[in-house]
This record gives structure tokens, C-alpha cells and sequence, in this order.
């Protein structure tokens, strides 16, 4: 539809009808300012006036749509040119709001995968004696962070034929990093100076009472720690921290 010539078309038989756009104004209930609007083609008057319009200035819908007065031998031929227009700008806006919607899925994936990344990524914790302690208990062995609640610690287990070589390894979550301001243990040791703290973090861990027990501290992956060969575990313990032992 071309808005500046329906616009004209709408002067036109406002015109032929001897109307002022503020007496066509007040008939359809709207401002002289909409009716300039229309006739000046910057914008086409609403859905739910077209038959009202085409009362007042004795035109059809298909005129007012067409911009002129339409012959019978004509009418036909606008009336399916205007369907197959209307059919086709249904079809554009369809697949504009598809375009649309699928960008604002997009976006919100995105943000969900960057939050998810943000809230389950975790940094970890180098080894330090002042406020990470370990022993063995007849069954249990038992490692704590004296102070510090937000750290968390996994492990694994590497059995030998006479021994048990246990790996710990330490990590904050990085959104618990932001919030806390976390950058190292040396505000809590100096805090703690000796004293006994009042909570932190344990992992206990049942064992076999008469087994040999070594329990490194490590910065080193527990994935790779569990497929390494006996030469790469060497490696690895050279580059953890023995915390406690049980002969």
C-alpha cells in the first residue's frame, strides 16, 4: 500500500465533498491533526475506521486501499492485488516476529550459559600449613580449612600394593571469590594467630586402620592425577605438598 497516494485520494474526496479535515475530523471522532496525518501520508488512519471513512467520503474499502476510484472493470483485478499484498505483508511480519523471537531466545541462552559458567567455575587454592591441617584417626582421615566456610575440597585415591596415596585439592567458587574478596589465607592466619577457630571446612574420609596413608595437597588435577602411569605420579607428588602420613 502506498500511504502518499492514499493520503491524496483521502484529500481528494474530502474535497469532493466539501469537508474541512476538521469537520471529517469531528464526523469519525478523531483531531484535524490525525486527518492531516493521513492526508500528508505519514501514517494510514486505524483498521477500525476504514468503514466509517469510506461512509463519509462515499468510497469502498478497496478504493481507500487503492488509492483511486476503481472501475468495475478494475475492481477485480485491485481486489486480488490488494489479497495477494496483504497475504504477502502477513507472511514478511510473520517471519520478521519469528526473526525476532528467536534473537531474544538466543540472547537469553547466552546469558544463561554465562551466568551458569559464572556461578559453577571455581578457582583453586594453593596449600597453606597455617590454616590447612590433616590427620589420621584410627579409621578416619580427617582434612580442615580452620576459618574459611566458602572453600571446598574433592579428592582422590591412588592405591598401591602397601599404600594408600591420597590427593586433596582446594577451590573457591568464583562467584563466593567476588563477593568475599578473597585473594589469599594471610588476613585469616593472622586473625586466627593460634586460636582456635570457631568454623571453616572438613572432609573426613574413612581409611583401613593398618594401611600405610599419605595425604598430598595438590594443585595438579584429579583427572589427569587418575590416568597418569607410575612416572608422571612421581611428577605429581614432587609438585603436591605431603600434609600427613600414617607408616
Amino acid at each position: 500500500m502506498n500511504q502518499e497516494k492514499i493520503g491524496s485520494f483521502i484529500k481528494e474526496c474530502r474535497k469532493n465533498k466539501n469537508l474541512t479535515q476538521e469537520q471529517l475530523a469531528q464526523r469519525l471522532q478523531v483531531t484535524d491533526k490525525a486527518v492531516s496525518k493521513w492526508e500528508n501520508g505519514r501514517c494510514l488512519p486505524d483498521a477500525s475506521l476504514f468503514s466509517k471513512l469510506c461512509n463519509e467520503l462515499d468510497i469502498t474499502i478497496n478504493e481507500l486501499l487503492s488509492g483511486e476510484k476503481l472501475s468495475k472493470k478494475d475492481y477485480q483485478e485491485k481486489t486480488e492485488k490488494m489479497t495477494l499484498n496483504l497475504i504477502d505483508n502477513i507472511h514478511k511480519s510473520k517471519r520478521k516476529y519469528i526473526k525476532i523471537s528467536i534473537l531474544i531466545i538466543l540472547i537469553f541462552l547466552f546469558l544463561f550459559i554465562l551466568i551458569n559458567i559464572f556461578l559453577n567455575t571455581k578457582m583453586k587454592v594453593p596449600y597453606d600449613s597455617r590454616i590447612m591441617e590433616c590427620e589420621i584417626k584410627e579409621n578416619n582421615l580427617v582434612f580442615k580449612i580452620k576459618g574459611l566456610s566458602i572453600l571446598t575440597s574433592h579428592h582422590t585415591v591412588v592405591e598401591k600394593e602397601d599404600e594408600e596415596i591420597y590427593f586433596v585439592e582446594t577451590a573457591i567458587p568464583l562467584n563466593l571469590k567476588k563477593r568475599s574478596y578473597f585473594e589469599s589465607y594471610d588476613s585469616m592466619a593472622k586473625l586466627l594467630d593460634g586460636k582456635e577457630e570457631s568454623f571453616g571446612y572438613q572432609l573426613t574420609l574413612p581409611v583401613e586402620k593398618d594401611k600405610k596413608i599419605k595425604v598430598y595437597h595438590t594443585d595438579i588435577s584429579l583427572k589427569k592425577i587418575e590416568k597418569s602411569n607410575e612416572s608422571e605420579l612421581e611428577d605429581i607428588i614432587k609438585k603436591s605438598n605431603l600434609m600427613c602420613e600414617r607408616k
